[in-house]
């Protein structure tokens, strides 16, 4: 049974073996055959898709069920009625700045706070409850950089009347602007907290007046209204003290030199005295000096029942209508009368057809001298006398005698050539038979200067 069973055992178990054999090449053959491990991490990666494509159709699901069941978005626009103003109004956070064109406060619009600005927002309030003042929200907004006399105005602004609005959803807006002449916003730079909020103004401002109480107003006026003070520069504190905060006495000392010379310079060529004006500046507290306020405004006015007379008009450009004017300057001296001009000497040449200007006559009173015809020969001088210091009748002395008369001249005394006379070409002329002699000015000779005057006095009349 052995024999039998042994081989009938074998014959199975090797035929099974070689064809387990031949798959196994088969699978390898192809790369299909995977180890647990990768069967593993196959499974992971189906397991993810799967949760990622799940989560992606939920949130698609998510959104359109969100677009749904929204109230669409509240947009300003002309056809429901609603203007600009509102959508400004209803998104105003905080630090927002806005701006408007001038004089057009309804159309306001988002700016950055580093450019022009009219307006920053401090806190936006309903209109339906605006009991919280706005004062309170500007201390809390600035901090420690809140300065009670800063040049800044805390101001409500509202949208006005939007059609189809209801009241609980507009906005009133807290908030700071600067304002300048007639009450208007005037356009700023940066943020508040940032700035040194001293009430200073340009050198010209007119600050205006409460005509009751004759107190200044501290905003700004035209200069052609009724105004109290005129600024004409402003004090800087922090030139002089570097360590904390100075004591009041420490800083009238200082602006009354500072701003007494501001006044002046701008008042120049006039003065306080002048105009009869005083110079008016404010100290600084220990709350503005905190808040970093270090400058200090110089005005001028005319001080009157308790307080400054009223203006009107710039008191640099033109006298005040109720002030004194400017006295006039001081005459000129009158200049010293000027010496009449002494007489060039008389020249005498020989006729010829060259045309020369004469020169200045000798007055009539004056007795002729003789010179020869020659152009070498020195003249005599003439002597002259100023016309109201001239007697009736001048003898003058004879003159000293000349040089020689060069040869072929006439001799002294003798009567000048005549026309009919043969005489040489002159110097510069041309003479052409039958023509006019032709005069060359560029070679005419210079005349011979003048001999000197003698000395001693003129001649006076004959004893």
């Amino acid at each position: 049974m052995a024999s039998k069973l042994g081989p009938a055992s074998e014959s199975p178990s090797s035929s099974n073996g070689a064809e387990t054999v031949d798959l196994a090449s088969v699978l390898a053959a192809l790369g299909t055959t995977q180890t647990p491990v990768e069967e593993q991490q196959r499974t992971a990666r189906a397991n993810r898709r799967g949760l990622l494509t799940l989560a992606l159709i939920g949130l698609i699901l998510g959104g359109v069920i969100q677009l749904a069941t929204s109230t669409p978005p509240r947009e300003r626009t002309a056809s429901n009625g609603e203007s600009r103003a509102d959508v400004v109004f209803g998104n105003a956070n905080s630090g927002t700045c806005l701006g408007w064109p001038p004089d057009e406060p309804d159309k306001p619009s988002f700016v950055q706070c580093a450019g022009d600005h009219m307006f920053e927002v401090i806190k936006p309030v309903p209109m339906n409850n605006f009991g919280e003042p706005c004062q309170l929200a500007a201390r809390e907004y600035l901090g420690n950089r809140y300065d009670p006399s800063s040049r800044f105005t805390i101001s409500v602004i509202w949208p006005g009347d939007a059609i189809g609005t209801p009241a609980s959803e507009r906005n009133l807006l807290c908030g700071l602007q600067l304002l300048g002449p007639g009450g208007r916003a005037v356009p700023f730079k940066g943020k508040i907290a940032e700035l040194d909020q001293s009430r200073v103004w340009p050198p010209g401002t007119c600050i205006g007046i409460d005509e009751a109480t004759h107190r200044s107003t501290d905003v700004p006026a035209d200069c052609s209204s009724p105004h109290s003070l005129e600024v004409a520069g402003a004090a800087n504190l922090a030139e002089r003290f570097t360590d904390g905060f100075p004591a009041e006495p420490d800083q009238l000392a200082f602006l009354a030199d500072v701003c007494t010379r501001t006044a002046d310079t701008y008042l120049a060529p006039m003065t306080l005295q002048g105009v009869d004006m005083e110079v008016h500046y404010d100290t600084v507290s220990p709350v503005s000096w905190a808040a970093g306020s270090r400058q200090v405004s110089c005005s001028i006015g005319t001080p009157a029942d308790g307080g400054w007379a009223s203006k009107v008009g710039s008191t640099r450009v033109q006298p005040l209508v109720d002030g004194p004017a400017p006295a006039p300057p001081p005459p000129p001296p009158p200049s010293p009368p000027a010496e009449p001009p002494r007489e060039a000497p008389a020249e005498s040449r020989t006729p010829t057809p060259v045309t020369n200007t004469p020169p200045s006559s000798a007055p009539s009173t004056a007795a002729p001298s003789t010179a020869t015809p020659s152009t070498n020969a020195a003249p005599p001088p003439v002597y002259t006398t100023p016309p109201e210091a001239l007697p009736t009748t001048v003898t003058a002395a004879a003159p000293p005698p000349g040089p020689p008369p060069p040869p072929g001249a006439p001799p002294p005394g003798a009567p000048p050539p005549t026309s009919t006379e043969t005489t040489g070409p002159q110097p510069g002329v041309i003479e052409i038979p039958g023509m006019a002699p032709i005069t060359l000015p560029w070679l005419v000779p210079p005349p011979p200067e003048p001999a000197p005057a003698p000395l001693g006095p003129a001649p006076g009349p004959p004893a």
